[in-house]
């Protein structure tokens, strides 16, 4: 069997970190060579009177940076098992589109599978909003495992977590 190369996209909010955490402890990493966690800051540019506004600045950027790798790091403890071997990096990066940046680092890694959760929008509010995991589900060169946080249950009995492997 061919050794894993995991990308974990990672969301700062606590919602999806709570799922994350239960993956990791259910998940197999004996087959996994190395991890890299991945958090995407969504750059946004607000047009203004008098140019435009870009938000957050490289400059801010770089001042949250120590404390987003800080983060990565800490999260990353709680979902790897302690007995793993293999390296786990963590990467951040600033983007005006988080959902095609992390398709190309997940090419950029040779990644054999990415690890994502999802907010479980559906109906007409998923109409009109992007899904950052659908994206994925769509582009990804590789698997893909979602994991949804509590409470979201998909006419499922279990509101655990799901997978799913394209």
């Amino acid at each position: 069997m061919r050794l894993q190369n995991i990308v974990v996209a990672i969301d700062i909010d606590e919602s999806h970190l709570q799922p994350l955490y239960q993956w990791g402890r259910t998940f197999d990493f004996s087959h996994v060579s190395k991890v890299t966690f991945v958090h995407i800051v969504r750059k946004n540019i607000t047009p203004l009177d008098f140019g435009l506004m870009e938000s957050p600045d490289e400059q801010t950027f770089m001042e949250m940076r120590p404390t987003l790798e800080k983060f990565l790091r800490d999260e990353s403890r709680k979902v790897i098992p302690a007995d793993f071997e293999g390296p786990v990096d963590h990467m951040i990066a600033l983007d005006l589109n988080p959902e095609e940046r992390i398709i190309d680092i997940v090419k950029e890694l040779g990644a054999t599978l990415v690890v994502v959760t999802t907010v479980g929008r559906h109906g007409f509010e998923g109409f009109f909003h992007s899904s950052f995991t659908n994206h994925i589900i769509k582009l990804a060169p590789c698997d893909v495992f979602v994991v949804k946080p509590e409470g979201i249950n998909y006419g499922q009995e279990d509101p655990g977590f799901e997978s799913q492997t394209f």
